[in-house]
């Protein structure tokens, strides 16, 4: 019995100590290893947390402080149907293409941005811009990288040669997100102003699916690499091109309920960053 006895004693002590050891050699290296690792992982999300909202709070303090002014588009030479009821029908309708097309500095963004404000105004759609430095523009544009951060009824303008610029893979091919804004535009009420230099640029069928067009003086060589259609409507308004060449601001609309050249002014908020957007132009 006693033999038996000091054998369990033995036993149990054997266990105790083996269990000292590997709470002091395993347990208590592992709890402060998980401890550090948990450790590790909240300073990096403070961290990170912090440093991203200092640079959006860089970017927030580098913003136009200028708040949203209306100012239609100035009628410079007529051809069919009326200014008015065109400009109606864009903020009015729940959903809107256009396709805006001219050589490089032709005031391409400054007219979609003075569409955009235009639209802030007069309508209660969320404003968003797309291949744009957040900088660049004020509070009351959204600027985003995907479609997915989108709300339903609003209105989008988006830069061709900015989306091409990124690194982002969102925003890598203008077509692919073009194409998407189309099949999604009529069931969340978007209207979408799209800048291109070329209609070569895009596919044909989303320049069938555009409600209007908004046409910038091409450059010497740009007519020849147009698609058909849009070299067509070039050609045809060529000589009043030439005519209004010193018109600040000029435009040709095409469209079911305006056909004619325009003018605007600069948005409030214009400056040579939101012209060059991602230094693409």
């Amino acid at each position: 019995m006693k033999k038996r006895s000091k054998k369990k004693a033995k036993k149990i002590t054997k266990q105790i100590v083996i269990g000292i050891l590997k709470f002091i050699f395993i347990l208590i290296p592992k709890s402060i290893w998980w401890a550090f690792r948990k450790l590790g992982f909240g300073i990096l999300f403070l961290f990170r947390k912090v440093r991203k909202k200092g640079s959006e709070g860089v970017v927030r303090r580098k913003k136009p402080k200028a708040k949203p002014k209306p100012d239609l588009l100035k009628e410079v030479k007529h051809q069919k149907g009326k200014l008015a009821v065109f400009e109606h029908k864009l903020f009015t309708n729940k959903s809107m293409i256009g396709i805006i097309l001219g050589a490089r500095g032709t005031g391409k963004s400054a007219i979609g941005m003075r569409l955009l404000e235009n639209f802030s105004v007069k309508t209660n759609k969320t404003v968003y811009a797309m291949g744009f430095k957040p900088e660049s523009v004020p509070c009351w544009i959204q600027v985003v990288s995907s479609v997915g951060e989108i709300k339903n009824n609003s209105v989008l303008l988006v830069d061709e040669g900015g989306i091409e610029f990124s690194s982002r893979k969102s925003m890598s091919d203008a077509n692919n997100i073009l194409s998407e804004l189309l099949l999604i535009a009529r069931h969340k009420d978007l209207s979408v102003l799209f800048i291109t230099q070329n209609s070569s640029n895009l596919e044909v069928n989303a320049i069938r699916q555009a409600d209007f067009l908004l046409l910038k003086p091409s450059s010497l060589l740009q007519k020849d690499f147009e698609r058909k259609k849009i070299k067509d409507i070039y050609v045809s308004v060529d000589s009043d091109f030439e005519e209004l060449k010193n018109k600040v601001g000029l435009t040709y609309i095409y469209s079911n309920d305006y056909l004619g050249f325009v003018s605007n002014t600069l948005p409030g908020f214009w400056s040579e960053k939101v012209s060059k957007g991602y230094a693409s132009k």
